[in-house]
């Protein structure tokens, strides 16, 4: 596909935002959008009938923002509304929830000069863990079975074109925790969906959201996405991985942290990793 920067057009760019009850973190979220430095963005928000404070937040804030604000079925079915109000199918989306923000100030600017205009451009995310004040980044390009194993591609770092959407769909409401993983595993299997990974930390996302609260419950969703775009074979690799990968590294995790030992073993693991790729 031919670069839709060097063609001389400015991608737009639509960020989704769903939020309820997300007074204390959305303004971080509200700000770093507006504060991109590429001109063609715009922010959707949409509230699911917040009662503290969000709204009249909402209401004072300036910039290329548009807001609704009534009940909804969960975090997906706001995210599909957000995405109903973007009409232009070349126009790019992204999700940042009311936890999210972007990492820089030129993120927008610096993921669309290092791609060339394909229909899904991804990047890397860090995580903050407030808790324990502990930061890492995560991302790197997927390739092969990769995305079998879990979530490779993040939303937060996820720039989409709107056509993509119309081919496969929104977020399938019958998964609670992961329709984002159902869908980004649908994208990727796609021949007719061009992508590039970009080596860009696109978004900080703060630990301790649905899929961090339901771990375990994720884990058991991501088994029925796996059976359903997965052959037999990968669903044999994908139920002896996750024993360990998941519900093993899980026990580990909450018995390091409750013995104050996670960052270091957060550290060790960084450092056997090595640099980034």
């Amino acid at each position: 596909m031919n670069s839709a920067v060097n063609a001389g057009e400015r991608p737009g760019l639509t960020v989704v935002t769903a939020v309820r009850n997300g007074l204390a973190t959305l303004a971080q979220t509200l700000d770093s959008v507006r504060g991109q430095s590429w001109p063609n963005v715009d922010h959707v928000v949409v509230d699911g009938g917040s009662t503290d404070g969000t709204l009249e937040l909402l209401r004072r804030a300036p910039g290329r923002l548009r807001w609704t604000s009534e009940p909804d079925r969960g975090l997906y079915d706001a995210m599909n509304k957000g995405l109903a109000q973007v009409t232009d199918p070349r126009r790019y989306v992204l999700f940042l929830n009311a936890d999210d923000a972007f990492h820089t100030s030129d993120t927008v600017e610096r993921v669309f000069a290092a791609s060339a205009g394909e229909d899904l451009i991804y990047g890397r995310l860090e995580r903050l863990d407030d808790e324990l004040a502990y930061r890492d980044v995560i991302g790197s390009e997927v390739r092969g079975r990769a995305m079998l194993y879990g979530m490779r591609c993040h939303h937060q770092a996820l720039f989409s074109r709107r056509a993509v959407f119309d081919r496969l769909g929104g977020f399938d409401l019958e998964l609670r925790i992961a329709a984002d993983y159902d869908w980004v595993v649908r994208a990727f299997q796609r021949d007719d969906v061009s992508r590039r990974f970009v080596p860009v930390v696109v978004a900080t996302m703060r630990r301790g959201g649905l899929s961090d609260r339901k771990y375990l419950d994720s884990v058991r969703e991501r088994w029925r996405v796996v059976c359903r775009h997965y052959s037999p074979v990968d669903r044999l690799r994908y139920a002896l991985y996750t024993g360990v990968g998941d519900y093993g590294r899980y026990g580990l995790q909450q018995g390091l942290k409750r013995l104050g030992l996670l960052n270091r073993a957060r550290d060790l693991k960084r450092a056997l990793s090595g640099p980034p790729a």
